[in-house]
């Protein structure tokens, strides 16, 4: 015990005399790293990090955690149960939070998508009409005529409308002018003439 106890004041007075440290080996830890995680001098490490595995709930609520810490990064291993309210479905995967909320980390996925199809009446000119954006994607996404086996009511991991940028990439010229879109995702327009069977719009959601 007394051994046990020595080893670990030891570890503590080497943690508290190096504000950085390497472990895996010998070799000084990287300038900008408070840890690092090596095995040999080429930096070719056999073995990984393993990050702690927890079941969360829901986006929502801390738990298992007593409360939300800002920073504090998890990896899922559950999938709410049904009934949890969209907004906060999680599922398996890697989990970060921001001191309010569990958010998932985008592992590669693309970060942009199309918003849905929707109408838009351009049966005579008008002015500083608009378009919420983001309302009509978010009900489409809520709602979905149908999913497949096992799958949510609706498309989960709907972000809140703060947390994309929008970009109109293309409209018909001859028939509107885009004026504006809020960082909400009200756009602003003009509707200049008749639509045609080739006039469009499209609409692109970037994730900040």
């Amino acid at each position: 015990m007394r051994k046990i106890i020595l080893s670990f004041a030891l570890l503590f007075y080497i943690l508290t005399m190096n504000a950085q440290v390497t472990i895996g080996s010998g070799i000084q830890p990287n300038n900008d790293a408070l840890l690092d995680l090596k095995e040999d001098a080429n930096g070719t490490a056999k073995k990984g990090l393993l990050m702690p595995r927890v079941s969360l709930t829901a986006a929502n609520l801390p738990a298992p955690m007593a409360s939300h810490t800002a920073g504090m990064t998890v990896y899922n291993l559950a999938t709410s149960p049904t009934g949890t309210a969209q907004e906060h479905y999680v599922s398996p995967g890697f989990y970060y939070n921001t001191g309010n909320r569990w958010e998932r980390l985008n592992m590669g996925a693309t970060n942009w998508f199309y918003m849905p199809s929707v109408a838009f009446k351009t049966d005579k000119d008008a002015t500083g009409e608009t378009k919420d954006l983001y309302t009509l994607y978010k009900e489409q996404f809520a709602s979905p005529v149908k999913a497949s086996a096992g799958a949510p009511v609706g498309v989960p991991y709907i972000p809140a409308a703060d947390q994309l940028y929008y970009y109109v990439t293309y409209a018909d010229p001859a028939v509107f002018t885009i004026k504006s879109i809020s960082n909400t995702g009200i756009m602003n327009y003009d509707v200049r003439a008749s639509a045609t069977e080739s006039s469009y719009i499209n609409v692109v959601f970037v994730l900040k």
